[in-house]
């Protein structure tokens, strides 16, 4: 059997770890700390994932909300339509935030996938999940899950990443900005 393909994401970038193949980081919401161009600029040529972080409920207005300041965010960076975005919503289940935030993003061109600890996020409408699920042990919790945080809070010589597994072919297929 094939090793999972690997996805380290931190809250503050740190140094692209061995083993693996993409990086998530964060574009803006509720974040303690939103990556700068230069920050995404260390992962020059690596497959990244940008993430949204609006963890609190919220209406189909909010959402919206969120998904313009996005789409602004996807545009200042350069990242091509096509690509995917995560919308991370931890623990909330807000379906009609999420709806909204999914109207704005797909509209302008991009895939959202739906972040949040596996308990909640299937209850929030997407066709594409990253459940945080910590087994320690990678594996996929549905058919529609584009990744799963499987180990968290690891730590490395340049601070503590999350370890999601990630189906190759969302990297082989350009799924992820690179």
């Amino acid at each position: 059997m094939a090793l999972p393909w690997k996805m380290q994401d931190s809250s503050t970038p740190v140094k692209f770890q061995p083993g693996m193949k993409a990086v998530a980081g964060y574009i803006g919401g509720d974040t303690p700390h939103v990556w700068t161009p230069l920050e995404w600029e260390r992962y020059k040529g690596i497959p990244k994932l940008p993430i949204f972080v609006r963890s609190t409920p919220g209406t189909v207005a909010e959402g919206r909300d969120d998904g313009w300041i996005a789409v602004q965010q996807l545009f200042a960076l350069g990242v091509p339509k096509g690509k995917a975005v995560a919308y991370d919503k931890e623990t909330d289940i807000s379906p009609a935030q999420v709806l909204g935030f999914r109207s704005v993003v797909e509209w302008a061109g991009y895939r959202v996938w739906v972040y949040g600890s596996r308990d909640f996020v299937f209850r929030n409408p997407s066709r594409n999940y990253w459940p945080a699920d910590y087994t320690n042990v990678p594996h996929w919790p549905t058919r529609n899950s584009r990744a799963c945080q499987y180990s968290g809070n690891v730590s490395t010589p340049d601070g503590a990443i999350d370890i999601s597994c990630i189906r190759w072919w969302q990297i082989r297929s350009g799924k992820l900005w690179t």
